[in-house]
């Protein structure tokens, strides 16, 4: 589900890249308790579950509540999770990632290296 939020307008690999930053935040317990619901669900992580959000992530956890798994979307979202799981690392171990939209890194990002580009994320090392 939450490949699904943060990457369902993005390529496979986009999907991929997102999988593995969960993957990665999970086996070093980073952010997380190291489960991968413990991951996604870390306060003020994954923009998708941020209760802070208003109305329009509000109605994508409604609408994440209700995937199919019939549906294509979804299945990429379990490909890209299966793959991540497997052990790519196209974003070479990063654990966070922002928007390439963005003018400048947010706060948290700033001075962060970028370790890979991929769709319209960046994902980085904090220093």
């Amino acid at each position: 589900m939450t490949v699904w939020q943060e990457a369902q307008g993005e390529s496979f690999a986009g999907k991929v890249a997102v999988a593995e930053v969960i993957r990665n935040r999970t086996k070093a317990k980073h952010m997380s308790d190291g489960t991968v619901p413990g991951t996604c669900l870390w306060p003020v992580q994954f923009s998708g579950w941020n209760a802070i959000d208003q109305t329009p992530k509000y109605r994508e956890r409604i609408e994440c509540a209700k995937l199919d798994t019939n549906d294509w979307m979804v299945q990429d979202c379990l490909r890209a999770w299966s793959e991540a799981e497997a052990g790519s690392d196209t974003v070479k171990g990063a654990m966070y990632y922002y928007a390439t939209w963005m003018k400048k890194p947010p706060p948290w990002a700033q001075g962060a290296e970028v370790l890979a580009e991929i769709g319209q994320h960046r994902f980085v090392k904090l220093k």
